[in-house]
């Protein structure tokens, strides 16, 4: 059985300040247990038709862990071989700006921005600050997607050969255009020692008008 899908199925009792649970039968019912809809920042959190969804066992909410972590831009780690499941909750933060110079373990963040004009094509960076990391990772990756859900250009990956809790990464985008006016989202991925899949951890906006 494939890991995502041993994620797909296990369920933990969560509860999250982030997340609302809103429970009620006129969600329809799962295995003779009313559903629950679950929220997460007033977005409905949608499941698809192969995932168990959100139910509610005496007076709880069992919630699907791996759409849950996701939706929440955690990583999850399952190990079968003592059937335990972590999450890790890194502290992830990014910044957009026109230029960055670094003498030699110092960085200079110059013009930062999150907005540009519509048409414009630029040339930035995205720097990225990461802590509390508790477990392994093999590589990053940053994207761009436009409005559309497109790439504005193509994502970068990163390899991490050097395990540390904490670590700053710059990243040059060059000649993105912003043709479309909207929002343009730009996600930081890890991925975990052993896996083939990315989990976004963060996310920023750009915003084209």
């Amino acid at each position: 059985m494939k890991v995502q899908r041993l994620f797909t199925l296990m369920l933990v009792f969560f509860v999250l300040s982030t997340a609302t649970v809103l429970a009620s039968s006129i969600w329809g019912d799962f295995e003779g247990y009313s559903k629950a809809r679950v929220m997460v920042n007033g977005d409905v959190q949608q499941f698809s038709d192969s995932e168990v969804p959100a139910f509610i066992v005496n007076g709880s909410t069992v919630l699907p862990l791996r759409s849950l972590a996701d939706s929440l831009q955690s990583l999850v780690k399952w190990d079968n071989s003592n059937k335990t499941v972590s999450l890790f909750k890194p502290n992830v933060h990014m910044i957009t700006v026109e230029k960055i110079d670094i003498d030699g373990k110092s960085y200079q963040l110059k013009q930062p921005f999150g907005e540009v004009k519509q048409g414009k094509k630029i040339d930035f960076d995205v720097f990225t600050q990461v802590d509390n990391l508790k477990a392994n990772i093999s590589s990053v990756k940053i994207s761009v997607k436009s409005p559309s859900g497109s790439d504005a250009v193509a994502a970068v990956e990163k390899a991490i050969t050097k395990q540390t809790e904490a670590f700053w990464l710059p990243v040059r985008f060059s000649g993105v255009s912003f043709e479309e006016s909207g929002i343009y989202n730009v996600t930081f991925a890890m991925k975990l020692e052993g896996s083939n899949e990315y989990s976004v951890v963060s996310e920023k906006q750009i915003v084209a008008k």
